[in-house]
């Protein structure tokens, strides 16, 4: 039976269909609470098998499967509402049993889930408390992980001041250790805090040392990320010779070791930098590669970010070309965003299922400015193609002599600096600070604005203040620029100071 179980997460759905039996009860039997971590071992989830007999207590037995299942929906299904779910079922058991260690676990957990949700304020919140739990102990590991946590989400939301003083203090902490394992992640957080902050000269010191520690600990990967991290400093400083220098050295590393995904991003940067200068030939050469590595991993995001850059190298070599790239970029942008859409639609179902997790009542008036906003974007951008399709067309026919229309130019050159201005791919804060802040597991291994005046949002019972701001805020920027003809959700989301995929998820948590 156990083999039946265990081999993917195909088995999560037998896992998560006995822990939903578990939970209906109170004091649930012990030969299930037995099995199901029988199957989470299987999974590579707890460090050690655990077996409860009947001496065993109700809490103590409550308490390893709900955290269990925390790691289990974080890790291996990647069900962020899930992972909510179960921590904050551990949280209150743990309460019971006074356990303030296990609460600051629980409490971690709550603070990575709501952060990938875009839920900020709730991860923010979480965080503090778990602050506070692990001060009283006063534990160091735990206190470095919870200050890089609040950094990160600090950084996420615009606070930098905020950002910068959590870091440091981050990076006091864990200098204070003997095993500073986590202090090359600091210094890389503290990199991207500081470039975000305009202090790129600091931001580039971080960097460096963030690459010393992981060259010296031998771990090739994060060597060449920080390669990457400090080509993109270089390209803010409009360094092109080490920026250049850089990612090259990031993409040998990258190549030799078979990491692909960040091999793609790398070669991804390094493209965009020769079109900053005019080096068109050698920007259509790493982008094609790029186009054929994301094309064989099913890599859609960076595919669409390629094929944006492709369209823009190509305008003035082959612009039939340049239109078919800009065409799939668009496609591959409404792809990505319906699958979001409809992940984001089953958590909802299932958190109104048997979940405990209420989600907030839907906004009539704000959801429908919302899906107004996309489609008349939507009809922008494909407008804009077949206008740039026609003109072309045209003029083929008044001369032999191809001219380049004007707005197929500004298309090319405002695509390329909205990609410059998003998150430099190379700056892995999100992923460092998601990924240090992933909570310990039962074994002892460290996992993880607002504005006056403007358009009015209506006010729902269901909102909180900062929802209403915010949606007040996407509203004005929203009116502000409807005439403008190349405004975009990633225009929108620079605005709010937001990655697009930071603003997405709150858009979607919200509404």
């Amino acid at each position: 039976m156990l083999i039946l179980f265990s081999s993917s997460f195909c088995c999560g759905e037998s896992i998560d269909s006995l822990y939903r039996e578990i939970r209906r009860f109170e004091r649930p039997r012990l030969v299930d609470v037995n099995q199901l971590l029988l199957l989470l071992d299987a999974e590579g989830i707890t460090d050690t098998l655990i077996h409860h007999n009947r001496q065993s207590r109700q809490l103590e037995m409550l308490k390893d499967v709900h955290m269990n299942m925390a790691a289990c929906y974080y890790e291996h299904a990647a069900d962020m509402t899930a992972t909510m779910q179960a921590a904050r079922e551990a949280e209150r058991v743990g309460r019971q049993d006074s356990d303030t260690a296990f609460v600051a676990e629980a409490l971690a957990y709550q603070a990575v889930a709501a952060s990938r949700m875009g839920q900020l304020d709730i991860a923010l919140e979480a965080t503090r408390e778990e602050l506070l739990l692990d001060s009283l102990s006063n534990n160091l590991p735990y206190l470095s992980r919870a200050y890089n946590t609040l950094a990160g989400l600090s950084l996420q939301a615009g606070h930098l001041d905020d950002a910068k003083g959590y870091i440091m203090k981050a990076i006091d902490m864990e200098r204070a250790l003997e095993d500073s394992s986590h202090l090359s992640v600091r210094y890389g957080v503290a990199a991207e805090i500081y470039t975000k902050a305009g202090e790129p000269q600091r931001a580039l010191s971080f960097a460096q040392r963030a690459y010393e520690l992981d060259r010296q600990a031998g771990n090739q990967i994060n060597t060449a990320r920080r390669l990457s991290q400090m080509a993109d400093i270089y390209s803010a400083l409009h360094d092109d010779a080490h920026a250049e220098n850089f990612y090259q050295r990031s993409i040998d590393i990258l190549r030799n070791a078979n990491e692909q995904k960040s091999l793609t991003i790398n070669l991804k940067q390094l493209g965009q930098l020769y079109l900053r200068q005019g080096k068109t030939q050698e920007a259509l050469r790493v982008l094609l590669e790029c186009e054929e590595l994301c094309r064989n991993m099913n890599n859609r995001y960076t595919l669409q970010q390629a094929c944006r850059l492709l369209a823009g190298a190509c305008s003035s070599v082959n612009p039939q070309r340049s239109i078919a790239y800009l065409q799939e970029a668009l496609l591959l942008t409404d792809s990505l965003h319906s699958e979001r859409s409809e992940q984001l639609a089953m958590e909802l179902r299932k958190s109104q299922g048997d979940l405990l997790i209420e989600p907030a009542p839907p906004v009539a008036a704000s959801g429908s400015v919302w899906r107004t906003l996309l489609l008349l974007m939507l009809a922008a951008a494909l407008g804009m193609v077949c206008g740039v399709w026609w003109r072309r067309k045209r003029e083929k026919g008044e001369s032999a002599e191809e001219e380049e229309p004007a707005d197929e130019e500004k298309t090319a050159d405002e695509e390329k600096t909205a990609d410059s201005q998003s998150k430099p791919a190379g700056v892995q804060s999100t992923t460092e600070s998601a990924a240090d802040a992933k909570p310990k597991e039962r074994g002892g291994a460290q996992a993880p604005r607002a504005a006056a005046g403007g358009p009015q949002v209506l006010p729902d019972k269901g909102l909180r203040k900062e929802d209403i701001e915010f949606l007040t805020k996407v509203a004005e920027i929203y009116d502000q620029n409807l005439g403008g003809g190349h405004f975009s959700i990633d225009s929108i989301a620079s605005e709010m100071c937001m990655s697009r995929s930071q603003f997405t998820r709150r858009i979607y948590a919200v509404t």
